[in-house]
């Protein structure tokens, strides 16, 4: 494995037991890269097992065979797609969940990295997921990861808050240096975000194609007007339609 590559899957199958007992494929001989300081996406149709996918990378789950290579003392934390904060606590509350004695000063520096600054004390709206995403972040931020891995939590935010917690993802890559692994079904979604792009069809399940993403290192959200970006956003479309894996896809911003 390359220093610039802190995880690797190397041909991993996963199979699992229906409920009335026939053994299932989800997904076969699957092989892919995640290199350091930067976002990869893996964008998936609904139920080609993404969601498995993410928890073998986070060691939350077993695969069926193959191997996973992960840097030394690779540290990974799993944010999956429902707000796992806690509502009831604040974000100084939340923080101290994963480190009873972290400092008021690396508070204070997680709070204005996510964009709650002032807020260390303000408890979250149940319905604001925004809010509740930036105290996951704060929290998984503070367990010192190499590695966040996001599973689709931003599918039920309104347009306004993704297109905030998008700019916020590429800030914490590029200027903390932490690497992130998105699954999404969502096309513009994981080109926006992700350097690097795996494309993954469903029956059967496995890696189409692999993109190193043109766009620049630095985005603004007039990127999705941009060109470029809707040409590799086509590019991708066409790609997915070739394989007839288009199903539960979101081509939408």
């Amino acid at each position: 494995m390359g220093k610039d590559i802190i995880l690797k899957f190397n041909e991993v199958t996963k199979e699992f037991t229906d409920s009335v007992g026939f053994r299932i494929r989800l997904f076969d001989k699957i092989s892919f890269e995640v290199p350091a300081d930067k976002v990869t996406a893996v964008i998936a149709p609904t139920g080609a097992g993404k969601t498995s996918l993410l928890k073998i990378a986070a060691g939350l789950q077993n695969p069926t065979s193959g191997k996973i290579e992960k840097g030394q003392s690779l540290n990974t934390v799993f944010i999956p797609s429902a707000a796992s904060s806690y509502p009831w606590l604040n974000f100084k509350e939340n923080l101290k969940l994963v480190d009873q004695k972290i400092s008021e000063d690396r508070i204070l520096s997680f709070s204005k990295t996510v964009g709650l600054e002032g807020y260390e004390e303000h408890l979250p709206d149940n319905r604001s997921l925004g809010f509740r995403f930036r105290i996951s972040l704060g929290r998984a931020l503070a367990l010192n990861p190499q590695l966040v891995i996001l599973d689709e939590p931003f599918s039920k935010m309104d347009s306004k808050t993704k297109g905030e917690i998008y700019s916020l993802i590429r800030t914490v890559c590029t200027e903390i240096k932490i690497s992130f692994l998105l699954g999404t079904t969502n096309i513009s979604e994981g080109i926006f975000l992700a350097d690097n792009i795996y494309l993954m069809r469903k029956d059967p399940s496995g890696i189409i194609d692999h993109i190193d993403n043109p766009l620049p290192k630095i985005r603004s959200l007039d990127l999705f007007e941009n060109d470029d970006f809707l040409k590799l956003r086509n590019d991708v479309e066409i790609k997915f339609q070739t394989n007839s894996s288009n199903k539960m896809l979101n081509f939408s911003i």
